[in-house]
């Protein structure tokens, strides 16, 4: 089974692409979130072109436009609405534009399911959600009650699927135990034998890349000599000082998200600890390096780099087609998991025959190491989820985060 990727000429046509969402943010909805008007590279076709005759795709997308998960999910929503009006333009899906359904949510937990049903209502036959599981479930539950599948572009945590209590839920992501497995060999690879763990017990995601974490870089025999907890916006600055008076380790773990992730580094340089760092998506973006003045030995294992430099080039062309529309490089790597989402959605459903939740859910959990964007997609009935694909290696150079090199796990171990 293989989705054909296409390059994209330099400009398709706008205006396919119908969005009637809604934006609370204060922000305008074609700042929130319209389609490119020049789609870029990896457009799949062979949906729109083989596809059943029936009815269209309506995408309804509930998301974070601003919030803390404002900078995760904005890139792979934006990447992903390019995908669209570039599958719009080489004629959509059954002959009829994909239309989108969009709603800000703010990253306000109590917006999700009130907005999952209101985009649903206005006739979404597949749900996007956001990035985080804690955050996204009410609308999710939302769309399981209806039949509805239901995809989150870059969730990490293996929970969002059977585990979770969702069976029509995918994400589009690298799960954790793929992640958090390439981080301990990673630092195993530097020679580091013992690691410190600094963990947000905010979220699953973190939570679990800790416990993931601890797990291989055990086999691999490194030591875990203390772990601290911390929740999002925490000061850690009592935690520096004991991992000073302790001794510093050979690596620290900060298993965070931006922006508690980005303050926990910023203490940690400030209570002159130059030790070197090492986390995964969740700190993953240039947004956040910029506080931290000559930040240097931080590394984050993540989806892919955003800046040009990755090993892929077609992700260095989608890269450049996304700033030359938004004006900007997108925030995060998980960018590509927006195209990505577009594209195992319309091979589930020419499989399928069908919009039915059961039906594409059947034929996603059929799904053996597909090419995308994001790079393999492999899905069962039991994971939801891809924990095997290799991982870019960044490190922070020059207020930026650069390419080192991609890597698959040795090994995959769970929570």
């Amino acid at each position: 089974m293989r989705i054909r990727l296409m390059a994209v000429a330099a400009a398709v046509g706008a205006g396919s692409l119908v969005l009637s969402g809604c934006v609370s943010s204060g922000s305008s909805s074609s700042e929130a979130s319209s389609a490119p008007a020049e789609a870029s590279a990896a457009a799949s076709t062979a949906a729109s072109a083989a596809a059943p005759a029936g009815d269209p795709l309506v995408l309804g997308i509930v998301q974070a436009g601003s919030g803390f998960m404002g900078p995760i999910d904005t890139p792979a929503r934006n990447a992903l609405l390019m995908e669209v009006d570039a599958v719009n333009a080489a004629g959509g899906v059954n002959g009829q534009p994909i239309t989108v359904e969009f709603i800000d949510t703010e990253t306000k937990f109590e917006k999700y399911a009130p907005a999952a049903e209101e985009v649903i209502g206005k006739g979404a036959n597949v749900l996007v959600v956001t990035c985080d599981y804690d955050v996204s479930s009410p609308a999710a539950l939302v769309a399981e009650g209806k039949n509805i599948l239901n995809v989150a572009p870059c969730i990490g945590d293996p929970i969002y699927g059977p585990a979770g209590g969702l069976k029509l839920g995918f994400s589009m992501g690298d799960g954790v135990p793929g992640e958090a497995s390439v981080m301990a060999e990673f630092a195993n690879s530097k020679g580091w034998k013992n690691a410190v763990l600094l963990k947000d017990t905010s979220i699953k995601y973190t939570q679990n890349q800790c416990a993931v974490f601890e797990k291989r870089f055990t086999e691999l025999g490194g030591t875990v000599v203390k772990t601290y907890d911390y929740v999002q916006g925490d000061s850690v600055k009592e935690t520096v000082s004991k991992i000073s008076a302790a001794g510093a380790p050979d690596v620290i773990i900060n298993c965070g998200y931006n922006p508690g992730g980005g303050t926990v580094a910023k203490e940690i340089r400030d209570g002159g600890l130059a030790t070197p760092i090492v986390s995964g998506f969740g700190m993953d973006g240039d947004f956040w390096v910029g506080a931290i003045p000559n930040l240097s030995d931080y590394y984050v294992v993540t989806y892919n780099s955003k800046n040009g430099d990755d090993a892929n080039a077609a992700v260095n062309e989608y890269a450049a087609a996304y700033e030359a529309k938004y004006g900007a490089k997108p925030d995060v790597g998980g960018f590509v998991t927006g195209p990505t989402t577009l594209q195992v959605i319309l091979e589930a459903y020419k499989q399928a025959g069908s919009w039915d939740g059961d039906k594409l859910t059947a034929a996603l959990e059929t799904f053996k190491d597909v090419p995308t964007l994001a790079g393999p997609t492999s899905f069962s009935p039991d994971l939801h989820i891809n924990v095997g694909r290799p991982m870019a290696i960044l490190e922070v150079k020059d207020g930026q985060l650069k390419f080192i090199e991609a890597v698959a796990p040795e090994k995959v171990v769970f929570p």
